[in-house]
């Protein structure tokens, strides 16, 4: 199975009658609210379900009802003939592409993402997943969109601060990127969805451009992509953030582990941090989310004990910066990150 999609980028959506034969759409409901324009081009499709978007959507505990309705929905469909497009942020496309992947034992996708977040990032690569007690992304699948619809129009009518959610991904493959990308990226004196749109195109492919050497993350390649996400997901978790939230949080500890590990050097991650994009990246230390309290590093304990990136009891693959568009991966242990979380929170306190 091919795991890079066909990209389309356009400035409207197109008519439903040219996305398949027969169509059942999932979709984020906050849409049907809040954009004329969806609801209007929606009416047009037959075979809808509703979801609201978030992780609880993404619980294995409740994906029996879900499935049962959507069988039940699609009971005279066709799986030759059918298409799952799925319109929405991470969590919907999550969900709606492991729908896809087990209706019928698989049937065709299309996603056609509703947030930046998931326009830069999760839309892509193939991956499916619901989380299973609390921890996220514990079970999924392989199933690639035939195509991903990138809508001008749908992206910018989000509300303005969603920009921001989308950002910590862009920093992301932007330092994994190096080069151009970076280079681009790292003049921007603000954030907002005019400067998402602008670098869109080039964030995408360059995450392809990681996805196609390891399709179905088998040689380890792909694992770069996680750059950022070890903490981040801690705090996800923790503090309930938005995903791409507490994607920013965690680029920053890893750029700080990385000199501590002495991967980065000191002058490197002075250059970065004087880049002007760099005065957007959030700081849990200077926001005060890392706590030294034992009750609080209990927890964290566990959320990374519980992290997929596991290679062994409490060893986890973390992915550490060395110069933009140079990423090393190393194993580190479970203490080995609760300790750096402290001296971190020692450093900012003391200086």
């Amino acid at each position: 199975m091919n795991a890079l999609s066909t990209l389309v980028f356009t400035n409207e959506l197109p008519p439903a009658k040219k996305l398949g034969e027969e169509l059942l759409l999932i979709y984020d409901q906050i849409l049907a609210q809040k954009s004329p324009v969806f609801k209007k081009w929606s009416q047009s499709i037959a075979l809808k379900y509703a979801v609201k978007a978030g992780e609880h959507l993404k619980d294995i505990e409740k994906f029996p009802g879900h499935i049962k309705a959507i069988t039940k929905l699609t009971e005279q469909t066709s799986v030759k003939k059918l298409t799952v497009v799925v319109v929405g942020g991470g969590s919907v496309g999550d969900f709606g592409g492991f729908v896809a992947s087990v209706l019928k034992r698989g049937v065709r996708l299309i996603h056609i993402p509703s947030t930046w977040l998931a326009a830069i990032d999760s839309a892509h690569g193939g991956k499916t997943a619901l989380n299973v007690g609390g921890a996220k992304n514990q079970i999924g699948t392989f199933h690639p969109a035939d195509q991903i619809l990138m809508v001008r129009s749908v992206l910018m009518a989000q509300p303005e601060a969603r920009a921001f959610e989308g950002f910590g991904e862009l920093v992301k493959i932007a330092l994994i990127q190096g080069g151009k990308l970076w280079a681009d990226l790292a003049k921007e004196k603000q954030v907002n969805s005019k400067v998402l749109w602008k670098h869109l195109q080039a964030a995408v492919q360059a995450k392809y451009k990681v996805v196609a050497k390891d399709p179905h993350e088998k040689k380890g390649i792909r694992h770069v992509l996680n750059l950022g996400h070890t903490v981040g997901h801690v705090l996800e978790s923790y503090y309930e953030l938005p995903h791409g939230i507490a994607i920013n949080y965690g680029l920053d500890f890893a750029l700080r582990f990385s000199v501590q590990m002495k991967i980065m050097k000191p002058a490197e991650l002075n250059r970065i941090y004087n880049e002007p994009v760099m005065g957007f990246l959030l700081s849990p230390l200077r926001d005060d989310l890392i706590s030294v309290k034992s009750s609080d590093l209990n927890e964290y304990r566990r959320l990374l004990l519980n992290d997929k990136k596991k290679t062994k009891a409490a060893t986890l693959r973390f992915v550490f910066v060395a110069k933009p568009g140079k990423t090393v991966i190393k194993e580190v242990s479970v203490d080995d990150l609760l300790i750096e979380l402290c001296r971190q929170r020692e450093e900012e306190l003391h200086g």
